[in-house]
C-alpha cells in the first residue's frame, strides 16, 4: 500500500480527482467580485461618462459627482440641459445601468454651468 507524502497531502484534495473547474462554476463569482469593485469605486462611473454621453456631447458636459445612486452632471447651455433632461435621460440611465450592473444608479441630475 502506498502512503501519501505529507508534503502534498491536503484535507480537501483527493489525488484521484481532477483539480480543474468548469468556467460555469467560476464565472458567477468573478462577475460578482467585479460588481463589488464597481460599487466601491464611484470614480469609475464618473470616468465612463464621456463614453456614455458620446463624443459629440462629451466636451459640453462634465460628470461632477456620483453619490447615493445619483450622478450629478454639469452642462454648458440651457438648450443642451433641456434636451438631455427631457429626451435623453432614460437612455443615459439605461446605458449606465448596463455598464455597471452591480451599482445602484437611481437618476441623473443635470446642472447649468
Amino acid at each position: 500500500m502506498r502512503r501519501k507524502s505529507s508534503k502534498y497531502s491536503s484535507r480537501r484534495y483527493d489525488s484521484t480527482k481532477p483539480t480543474m473547474r468548469h468556467i460555469g462554476e467560476l464565472l458567477p463569482r468573478v462577475l460578482q467580485d467585479i460588481g463589488r469593485l464597481y460599487q466601491d469605486r464611484p470614480d469609475l462611473v464618473l470616468a465612463s461618462w464621456p463614453n456614455v454621453i458620446g463624443p459629440k456631447l462629451a466636451p459640453m458636459t462634465k460628470a461632477e459627482s456620483f453619490q447615493e445612486g445619483v450622478l450629478w452632471v454639469r452642462v454648458m447651455n440651457s438648450t443642451l440641459y433641456s434636451l438631455l433632461n427631457q429626451n435623453d435621460k432614460p437612455r443615459l440611465i439605461k446605458n449606465l445601468r448596463d455598464r455597471f450592473p452591480g451599482t445602484m444608479i437611481k437618476t441623473i441630475v443635470f446642472r447649468m454651468g
